[in-house]
C-alpha cells in the first residue's frame, strides 16, 4: 500500500510521474540498480516529494505492479470477448501470442520484474494477475465446453491458466531456452487443446 493515496488532480499526476520514471530505470538499467535518488531525477519530482507517498523504493516497485497488473488483466479480458467468434483452437494461440506481446511490452519491463519474481510471487500485484487470468480461463472454457460441470471447469481453468503462465514468464525472464518463441507457442496451444478435449480417467 502506498504510504499515502493522491486526492488533488497534481498529485496524481506527481505520483503517475514517478511510477513512469521507474518503469524506465527498471526497463534500461535493472531492477537492482533502481534508487530512489535516480527516480526523482528521471521524474522531476524531489526525493522528499516521493516520500511523501511512498515509504522506499519497493513501494513504489508494488504499487507499479499492482497498476500493471490490473491493465494487462483487463486487456486480457477484452481481448478474448473480441475473439468471440472465432473457434476455440484459434482462440488459444492468439491469447498466448497476446500474452507474449504484453510481457515483452514496456521496453521489457515486465521481462526485468519476472527476473527477480521470487521477491513478488506474493504481492497483491501477483493476485490481481492471477484472478484475471482464472475468470478468462472460466469465461472461455465455459463458452466451449457447456457440458462441463463447475467443478471440472474451475478445476481445469485453474491447471492449464497457471501452467501456461508459469512457462510463458520462465520463457521470457531466462534466455537460455533451445526451444524458439514459436515453438513454444504451438506446443503450448497443442497441449492446452489435448487437454481440454481429455476425458476424465474413469470416464468411458
Amino acid at each position: 500500500m502506498m504510504r499515502k493515496q493522491p486526492q488533488q488532480q497534481r498529485a496524481k499526476i506527481i505520483v503517475e510521474h514517478v511510477l513512469q520514471a521507474a518503469q524506465q530505470c527498471i526497463a534500461q538499467e535493472g531492477l537492482i540498480y533502481l534508487t530512489t535518488p535516480k527516480i526523482a531525477e528521471r521524474s522531476g519530482v524531489s526525493v522528499g516529494s516521493i516520500y511523501q507517498y511512498f515509504e522506499n523504493k519497493e513501494q513504489i516497485v508494488e504499487e507499479l505492479l499492482l497498476r500493471k497488473s490490473e491493465q494487462l488483466g483487463i486487456a486480457l479480458k477484452q481481448a478474448v470477448v473480441e475473439q468471440g467468434d472465432q473457434e476455440i483452437h484459434d482462440i488459444i494461440p492468439l491469447t498466448i501470442q497476446f500474452g507474449f506481446d504484453m510481457l515483452k511490452a514496456d521496453q521489457g519491463f515486465l521481462i526485468e520484474i519476472l527476473k527477480h519474481w521470487h521477491v513478488y510471487s506474493h504481492s497483491g500485484a501477483s493476485q490481481v494477475l492471477e484472478k484475471h487470468f482464472f475468470e478468462v480461463g472460466m469465461y472461455l472454457f465455459n463458452r466451449y465446453y457447456r457440458h462441463w460441470d463447475f467443478e471440472t471447469l474451475k478445476n481445469r481453468s485453474f491447471v492449464i491458466i497457471n501452467s501456461t503462465l508459469f512457462t510463458m514468464m520462465r520463457y521470457v525472464s531466462n534466455n537460455n531456452f533451445l526451444i524458439t518463441e514459436q515453438q513454444l507457442k504451438l506446443e503450448l496451444s497443442m497441449m492446452i487443446l489435448a487437454y481440454l478435449d481429455a476425458k476424465a480417467i474413469g470416464e468411458n
